[in-house]
Formats: structure tokens, sequence, C-alpha cells
């Protein structure tokens, strides 16, 4: 059985430092390699560089040269994220043929995977989607600790798994509403919701998904999902 991951990244973005970017994705993603089983397929999508020369860590484009890289030439992102993330996913349909794999992951690569058991969950799955909408752990740079509730109406889309099949139908599904998406505000977790819940698909259900990831958005706050 063949898995694909398909990772999307964003390696220089304006008013970040590019050194401390780089730096965490490539720990991001060798952390994932060290992970991940050996039957799946690493695909990264960047839609900020434009091939691999722009990125100045060597380290990271050697770890790089160990999967598929793929560079998206726009980024329609940058407003809002999410839809820049789908509009890589649609891309990287294009390039690489879903049908040859048995389940494909969609993975936001700036979060560190703690275990592999989210990957085991994909391996064993026997319904046609695994999903979540999990409670955040927030660390302070002071050390505080509190729980935020998962939003309602709502998928979280830091990972999910949908067979190949029903991966190729959410590229079809994303491609006609990415416009509406951007001009209503409306993100990729809600996307993801709509079509999930309106094609009434059967899925199976992740608790929390062991990812951490660093929000630069919150003062560099950490958030174990």
């Amino acid at each position: 059985m063949k898995n694909f991951i398909f990772c999307s990244s964003a390696f220089h973005i304006p008013y970040y430092s590019h050194n401390i970017r780089e730096n965490e994705y490539y720990y991001c993603l060798k952390q994932l390699k060290r992970m991940i089983p050996e039957n799946f397929t690493i695909v990264v999508c960047d839609n900020t560089v434009k091939n691999i020369d722009d990125i100045k860590s060597q380290q990271l484009k050697n770890l790089l040269k160990t999967v598929i890289f793929l560079c998206l030439d726009r980024n329609i992102g940058t407003q809002n994220i999410g839809m820049g993330e789908l509009d890589q996913l649609i891309y990287t349909s294009q390039k690489i043929n879903f049908n040859d794999y048995d389940k494909v992951v969609y993975f936001t690569l700036r979060k560190l995977v703690t275990n592999p058991w989210i990957f085991e969950k994909v391996n064993d799955m026997k319904k046609d989607a695994l999903i979540c909408n999990p409670e955040f752990l927030h660390l302070t740079n002071n050390y505080n600790f509190r729980y935020s509730s998962a939003s309602p109406n709502l998928y979280n889309d830091m990972f999910f798994c949908l067979s190949s099949k029903l991966m190729l139908e959410y590229v079809e599904y994303s491609k006609n509403n990415i416009i509406y998406n951007l001009q209503n505000n409306i993100g990729s977790e809600k996307n993801l919701y709509n079509f999930i819940n309106k094609r009434n698909i059967d899925y199976e259900w992740l608790k929390c998904l062991g990812l951490i990831r660093i929000d630069y958005k919150a003062n560099n706050e950490i958030q174990l999902v």
C-alpha cells in the first residue's frame, strides 16, 4: 500500500526572517521524515520561492533533494492563507498522479510531528476520510498554559487524510469554490467542513494530532494540537 503526503510550505514571507523561517522548516521536515512510515511519498510544495536556489539554507536545500519538491510561482494566500494552501494542493494534483496512491494526506509543513501515531491511523483507516477538530494547548513565552476549545462547524486542516479518489474530488470542489472563498473570506477549514458534510462523507475521527506549532502571529507562542 502506497500513500502520499502533500506538504504545503511558505519559506519566505514578509516581515519574518528568512533564515529563521528556513531553519524552522528544516527541522519540521527532518522530524516528519523521522516519524513517517516508509510507504509514504513526501511532496513539498512552496508558493514563495521560484526554485530551490532561492533558498539560503544549504541544509534545507539538501533535505528537500530527498523528497519531491515543487514550486508554485504564485501566492493567492497573502490575505487568506488557507486558499493559498489549497492552490498548492491543486497545483500538486496536476504534477503528481494521486491515483497511483491509496490515500493522500494534506499537511501544513511548519509543524513538528511528535510521534508516528497519526500516520499509523492513516495506514489503518477503513473509511474514506480521517479528520479532526481538536483543542489547542497554548504555552506563552512566560510559561502560562491555557486550552482553547475547537471552533464549531470547522475541520482542522493542519492534517487530514482522504482516499485518493476523494482527494481528487476535493481538489475539484476547491477549484470551483476558491474564488468565492477569497471574495467572502472563507477559510480552508470551513471549505473542508462544507465538502465533508454536503456530501455526507463517512469519516474516522481523531481526538488530537500530536503536533507542535509555533504561532508567529501570537508572539511565537507554542501550541500543542
